[in-house]
């Protein structure tokens, strides 16, 4: 038993240091259906109120949608069969550190800035294989075809 205890603890607290370096970028704050998270090698299913980090990468099934509320308030809807990644994130006022990087890779999406939006503009950028789109403080709807 003691084992079994010890071994617990030591996954726990390598996720927990895996996870330290690694600024927090968001969380789920809704979901329907078989929404996953990818994080490094290990892949799970999401749950509300799960974190995502820099360098998560998050994918819906069919007939699911996700919904995640960066640190600066940004919401970002993800329709059926999605799939983007959280590539840069910083949100320091204190330090004007602003970044937001999102890869739109495929499916649905809504996006609606947030505090960096007002503040730095500038320092948002999402992507997508076909384009860069700059966010200027609003929202939009975008849709990207898988690449075949």
């Amino acid at each position: 038993m003691r084992t079994l205890f010890l071994c617990a603890l030591t996954i726990v607290l390598a996720i927990a240091t895996a996870q330290a370096g690694q600024p927090m970028a968001g969380i789920v704050k809704s979901l329907e259906g078989d929404v996953f998270v990818q994080r490094g090698d290990e892949k799970f299913q999401a749950t509300i109120g799960d974190k995502l980090f820099v360098s998560d990468t998050i994918t819906t099934e069919k007939a699911s949608c996700a919904g995640i509320m960066l640190e600066d308030d940004a919401l970002i809807s993800l329709g059926s069969n999605s799939k983007l990644e959280l590539s840069d994130f910083a949100f320091a006022p204190q330090k004007e550190n602003f970044a937001i990087v999102i890869k739109f890779l495929k499916g649905s999406f809504t996006y609606m800035s947030g505090i960096i939006g007002r503040l730095a503009p500038d320092k948002i950028r999402i992507e997508t294989p076909d384009a860069i789109i700059a966010v200027h403080g609003t929202r939009f709807l975008a849709h990207v075809e898988e690449e075949q």
